[in-house]
């Protein structure tokens, strides 16, 4: 795929340039945001097992909640719903910020918080992807996804690189503050997308048609065996990359013996992977089929834990500042090419009126190992070491998916489009 090709998709596609433009500015202060809750969660409760508990939290909502958002889809004007929820995610946050301003923040708070922001996140993620065949073409899905992405992390990078300033010199409740700015900017941008195709408005809400609404696209998920072969991996993958993830701050205070900087380094690191993984995705699935990336993608992340716990055998603090930069870096290419696959092939094997549904299930499924393992991971911090940790993760990780390779129901992912 071409640069060129991306410069025609910006050109042609005028209502997406307005999504590009909402993901860069939200995910700009997601990045700092990223950094800076981390941290203060890590400050506020010196417990590693913390950070593990707020993730899972973090993740209930989609669980509980996006299935019945997803079937809301075709009730509700899908740019309202983002737009409300933009604005509403904006407002948690900057109060988030405020409580840690004033001094009066507990773990409690954040856990109640963190819950209520996740809600609202669950209701706007099936609006947004349901949005996106109103304003694109579906020979154009692929590489606008990819733009979207690449353009999305190259935003979060430059928010990295600006995290370490922005909270040295304003405080976490100053980051906050900033990210919350991010979410309401976001929902302005959509404001501008005007919408012509969206039917929502010949539909009553009643019960008897909701819950028909919603059976319907829980029959056709469980009739998909794509759709179900496609969530397992997510489910496992999402199991599998949680060490690393929940664990960021622990592990570079305890382990590598650094400090904030080198979340900022791996966070920018990963960030950097992801965009470089989207932006080749187009160009890598014309040489390497969909099966290939999902399954060597699972085991690479497997031995990408043992590469981890080598950064920590360095010496010297550069030499162990380049080695997390490289391994995080392999860590977002290869989750790179695993979540654009995914989302690809939802998209372009899903009817456009059963998106909504189908792709908000899938998430709440997929996302169902996040609070499980979370709670899970939580409990083995109070247990096991770091490197313990990321050891048998590793192992794991690599048997898990030698493993989904041997099963039958694989060979439903189309290995060439």
């Amino acid at each position: 795929m071409k640069a060129d090709f991306y410069t025609r998709i910006i050109k042609t596609e005028k209502k997406f340039r307005y999504v590009i433009a909402a993901n860069i500015v939200s995910r700009f202060g997601d990045s700092i945001d990223a950094i800076a809750y981390s941290w203060m969660v890590y400050t506020l409760t010196g417990s590693k097992a913390w950070l593990a508990v707020i993730l899972g939290i973090n993740m209930i909502p989609t669980v509980l909640f996006q299935p019945l958002g997803g079937a809301l889809t075709e009730y509700f004007n899908k740019k309202k719903v983002i737009v409300i929820c933009d604005f509403l995610r904006g407002s948690v946050v900057f109060l988030t910020g405020l409580f840690m301003l004033l001094g009066v923040l507990k773990p409690w708070h954040l856990i109640v918080l963190t819950f209520i922001n996740s809600t609202i996140e669950a209701l706007r993620i099936p609006n947004g992807i349901a949005l996106l065949p109103l304003i694109l073409s579906k020979d154009n899905y692929k590489a606008a996804i990819s733009l979207n992405q690449g353009a999305s992390r190259t935003a979060e990078l430059v928010g990295m690189g600006c995290a370490g300033l922005i909270i040295g010199s304003l405080g976490i409740g100053g980051a906050l503050f900033i990210d919350a700015v991010t979410f309401i900017l976001s929902g302005i941008f959509f404001l501008f997308i005007k919408v012509t195709a969206d039917n929502t408005s010949v539909y009553q809400l009643e019960p008897d048609s909701y819950f028909a609404s919603l059976k319907e696209g829980i029959h056709y998920f469980r009739s998909n065996d794509l759709a179900i072969m496609i969530c397992f991996l997510c489910i496992i993958l999402n199991l599998c990359t949680l060490p690393i993830e929940n664990l960021q701050a622990a592990y570079i205070s305890e382990y590598l013996k650094l400090d904030v900087f080198a979340m900022s380094v791996g966070s920018t690191a990963v960030t950097i992977g992801m965009i470089t993984g989207a932006l080749l995705l187009p160009v890598i699935g014309q040489k390497i089929s969909d099966k290939w990336i999902l399954l060597n993608g699972g085991v690479l992340i497997g031995l990408l834990y043992f590469a981890y716990v080598l950064v920590g055998f360095v010496s010297w603090d550069i030499g162990r500042y380049i080695s997390y930069f490289a391994a995080a870096f392999v860590f977002g290419f290869v989750n790179s090419l695993f979540g654009v696959t995914m989302q690809v092939l939802l998209m372009t094997r899903v009817p456009e009126e059963l998106l909504g549904r189908i792709s908000s299930i899938f998430n709440a499924l997929a996302c169902s190992s996040v609070p499980v393992g979370s709670f899970l991971l939580a409990g083995l911090s109070v247990a096991l070491s770091i490197v313990q940790i990321y050891l048998l993760t590793g192992l794991f990780t690599i048997l898990a998916f030698l493993l989904i390779g041997r099963l039958k129901g694989i060979k439903e992912i189309d290995v060439r489009e």
